[in-house]
């Protein structure tokens, strides 16, 4: 007899009560389920009380932030808005937090966006440095400058250096050096030129071009070029109240970013010396007309006293002739009378010497009144040497130490004019920094080279120190370990 099977029948053959009883699977499960957040609450729970919230970070530090790698609160602090603390899982680094240890002014008060410091300096992305931002923190306002009021002082179209940066102001509008000094780059580079005691040289822009560490080193054609200060001394009496200063450790790039401006004791002494009268061979001081008048009358005053016989030659003046050449022919020879006499002839004719010959070849001298006299004093024009072209950048010539001077101010060795702007074009820069350095024959380009955001000049002194070392190192250490000691016990019996 065939067996009949139904629904109902089948049905009944499951055990309907299975999830009430815990099999072997079922108990692992749940006892993992259990132990596990149970675990990790006690974890993060021991490092709460440790005071040491490395498992809440995103990643690991830059290097100049990593003595604070276990106190996130130096940083991470709650904020407070309207007398109430704003809490979240998620604590932004503020403002005030940044400058409580960093003294950063603002960039320009004309402004209409001020970044964050933490979109511009992000953390936790290993060790880069935070002043290496990006571009697009930058382009971000000067892709469109605006400004709260007027119109802005720089370009307003700004992406980037390689491709969409404009050339530099100096190079722009044919501008011209305001410099007074006359100077002739291609006369003083030609092989041949006559140097110290007559002798050929040939001249590189760094006999004349040094920068203010290395303006007091020997010149390689004469004298040293500036005499260096003498080093004060330890002595036996110094004031122990006052003690002297230790020397600070010399970094080579230390005075080596710009170059100082080329004085006459320091480029031009050896090969233009300042001779006024035959009876001497030293010359008359680098300095204003008044202190070389008196510097003249008093070493021919002296002269006369020492050797009175000197009063009876015959002093023939100078007069300029054409192409500033001078001279003596034609001019009748007259015979002072008196010792004064023979110091004003000589003072004459030694100024006639400087101020229309000597003096003129580099200077602009201007004159009082309509009318010159021989006994008119000039004015010198000031020299007007630009010590930075470019104000709004940054730069630094012993980062290209390792580059000849004429491959980057390729105008230098032709130029014939005072006038001429020298300083290379973008283009000269462009050639090497087109790009990342992970790339072969590619240099950096970003914006942070060259610009900074914070305007450093406006920052307040002194600066009011806010932290300790215990803040910042870690001030909750022993109360972190006591703190563990109190856990162990409370869920391990010891």
């Amino acid at each position: 007899m065939a067996r009949k099977r139904t629904a109902k029948s089948l049905g009944q053959r499951h055990d309907f009560h299975y999830f009430q009883r815990w099999g072997g699977w079922r108990l692992t499960r749940a006892v993992l389920m259990t132990a596990l957040p149970a675990f990790a609450i006690l974890w993060l729970l021991s490092y709460h009380l440790r005071g040491n919230a490395i498992p809440y970070s995103s990643g690991p530090l830059s290097s100049v932030h990593s003595f604070t790698g276990k106190q996130c609160n130096t940083c991470h602090a709650p904020l407070i808005k309207a007398g109430a603390v704003e809490v979240g899982f998620r604590k932004h680094v503020s403002d005030q937090a940044c400058l409580s240890c960093h003294q950063a002014p603002a960039h320009q008060a004309m402004q209409t966006f001020t970044p964050t410091c933490a979109s511009c300096h992000v953390e936790h992305i290993g060790s880069p440095h935070l002043q290496q931002t990006a571009d697009q923190t930058c382009v971000q306002c000067h892709g469109d400058l605006k400004v709260k009021s007027g119109e802005p002082r720089f370009q307003t179209a700004i992406y980037n250096f390689d491709a969409k940066h404009p050339e530099f102001a100096p190079l722009r509008d044919n501008y011209r050096d305001p410099g007074t000094i006359k100077l002739n780059h291609f006369v003083h580079l030609r092989a041949g030129l006559l140097g110290p005691n007559a002798q050929p040289v040939q001249l590189v822009c760094q006999d004349c071009h040094r920068t203010p560490a290395d303006q007091s080193t020997p010149w390689k054609y004469g004298q040293p070029r500036m005499v260096q200060a003498a080093l004060t001394s330890e002595s036996d009496s110094e004031d122990p109240h006052n003690p002297a200063m230790p020397v600070e450790p010399i970094h080579p790039g230390a005075g080596r970013a710009y170059m100082a401006a080329p004085t006459y004791a320091s480029a031009c002494q050896s090969c233009h010396s300042l001779q006024f009268d035959s009876h001497f061979s030293d010359s008359v001081p680098h300095d204003r007309p008044e202190i070389v008048h008196a510097f003249i009358v008093k070493k021919l005053t002296d002269y006369i006293q020492q050797h009175p016989q000197a009063l009876h030659e015959q002093i023939r003046p100078a007069r300029m002739i054409f192409g500033g050449k001078i001279s003596r022919e034609g001019q009748q020879a007259v015979v002072a009378r008196t010792p004064a006499e023979w110091v004003k002839l000589r003072t004459a004719d030694a100024e006639n010497l400087l101020w229309h010959k000597t003096c003129l070849q580099c200077h602009t001298l201007n004159y009082q009144g309509e009318t010159q006299t021989a006994e008119a004093m000039p004015e010198v024009a000031p020299a007007n040497i630009k010590p930075v072209w470019l104000k709004n950048s940054v730069f630094s010539h012993y980062a290209h130490v390792s580059i000849e001077c004429s491959s980057c101010h390729t105008k230098a060795p032709t130029s014939q004019e005072t006038a001429d702007v020298l300083i290379p074009s973008i283009k000269t820069c462009q050639s090497c920094h087109n790009g990342q350095p992970t790339s072969f024959g590619k240099a950096q380009n970003g914006c942070f080279l060259c610009h900074q955001y914070h305007n450093w000049n406006e920052r307040s002194q002194p600066f009011q120190p806010s932290h300790s070392i215990q803040e910042l190192r870690g001030a909750n250490e022993a109360h972190g370990v006591e703190a563990t000691k109190q856990l162990s016990a409370m869920f391990f019996g010891r």
